[in-house]
């Protein structure tokens, strides 16, 4: 197994650590839920962009990848619900299988991606060919992974803060309806 097909099932194997038990379930959400993934959204946005070759692909891939996080976090967001207990006036976050189903995705879809690269020949190949034929080095790939999980973890975080901010109202806690949209009912 190759240094990058390890590190990237490392950090999958934090990632989905992270999301069940933290993300998946009821869980409480505060002022330190809200800084510590935005801290750690920084921080690993900064160790990404500050050696990349600021060249037109390599920011063009690094955009795709922020484009597509931002959509996923989005999705994420729709799959799970804000809401705040009647008794202690605390928020918490519900969150189930389609998100979580969301994640394994974009995380399989990662470790695939890689996995080819490095046992299918004729896709390592090709996709050598366009990265060398369109001006991409390997940090604009690696850009493209890092930003867009950013992306999805921010847009999510920024969600549920807004949300809590806003405060959810004080109430009886409807399920989530056939479209998982978040549906809030007060008494």
């Amino acid at each position: 197994m190759s240094s990058g097909m390890r590190d990237a099932l490392t950090l999958a194997g934090i990632l989905i650590a992270i999301v069940l038990f933290t993300q998946v379930g009821r869980h409480r959400f505060n002022l330190f839920k809200l800084l510590l993934p935005m801290g750690l959204v920084v921080f690993f946005a900064w160790s990404m962009l500050k050696d990349l070759k600021f060249t037109t692909p390599n920011m063009t891939v690094a955009g795709t990848g922020v484009g597509i996080g931002v959509v996923i976090g989005i999705g994420l967001l729709y799959t799970m619900k804000v809401e705040k207990d009647q008794a202690t006036g605390k928020t918490y976050t519900r969150a189930g299988l389609p998100y979580l189903a969301i994640w394994l995705t974009v995380l399989v879809a990662r470790l695939a991606f890689i996995w080819s690269l490095e046992n299918i020949t004729s896709f390592g190949h090709d996709f050598g060919v366009w990265a060398y034929k369109h001006h991409i080095d390997a940090d604009g790939v690696a850009a493209f992974f890092v930003l867009m999980a950013m992306a999805m973890v921010f847009v999510r975080t920024l969600g549920v803060a807004v949300q809590w901010l806003r405060g959810p109202k004080v109430g009886r806690v409807g399920v989530a309806g056939e479209s998982g949209r978040r549906v809030n009912v007060s008494k």
